[in-house]
């Protein structure tokens, strides 16, 4: 789907070295095509939500990838979500009360932070040096955001914040910085 732009790669990740955090519970079907409730220990925009390739299940200590066709938030903390692949009420008793998860990168580390999970994969250019990479996680340093980004190999770590933060363009995915002069030089 169009609207998806968290980065797939991070699932994939995910999947192969198991990182993942606890995100919240599905509770109980909410409507005979399988709607489910889901509550979230952080709140999570609607809009991260429909960007996510998917979300883990945990089912018998296993966690299964399910895509959200459609998301209704009810508060910050709870939605009405369709699953891909769930479509009697039957089917959505059978996950009630199971964990969700989600990759580590997209982990808030305070509750401000969850809308930072939706800029992961966005492309960041610098305004004299051009596309330097894609955003991969964001971290919180020092109650300061970095992305992290490869660059020609390396992990690069650029501050979410002025004056490196020119601007985040939502509609093209991208976020363009301005480096100090030496900055890669130093950072790499």
């Amino acid at each position: 789907m169009a609207r998806r732009s968290i980065a797939i790669e991070l699932f994939y990740t995910a999947i192969q070295e198991e990182k993942y955090f606890h995100t919240g519970f599905l509770r109980k079907p909410t409507g005979i095509n399988g709607e489910i409730l889901a509550t979230w220990l952080y709140p999570l925009a609607d809009k991260v939500l429909l960007q996510l390739p998917a979300l883990f299940v945990e089912r018998n200590h296993v966690k299964v990838p399910y895509v959200i066709q459609r998301s209704i938030p009810l508060t910050e903390k709870q939605s009405v979500l369709t699953l891909k692949g769930i479509s009697s009420k039957t089917e959505a008793y059978w996950l009630r009360n199971l964990p969700l998860f989600l990759p580590l990168p997209l982990q808030p580390t305070e509750e401000s932070s969850a809308e930072l999970a939706a800029i992961v994969g966005y492309v960041v250019e610098d305004q004299l040096l051009g596309q330097l990479g894609k955003v991969e996680s964001i971290h919180c340093m020092r109650n300061k955001y970095v992305v992290s980004l490869t660059y020609k190999g390396k992990e690069l770590l650029i501050p979410y914040e002025a004056p490196f933060l020119v601007d985040v363009n939502d509609k093209q995915q991208t976020i363009t910085v301005a480096l100090p002069e030496d900055y890669l030089t130093v950072m790499l």
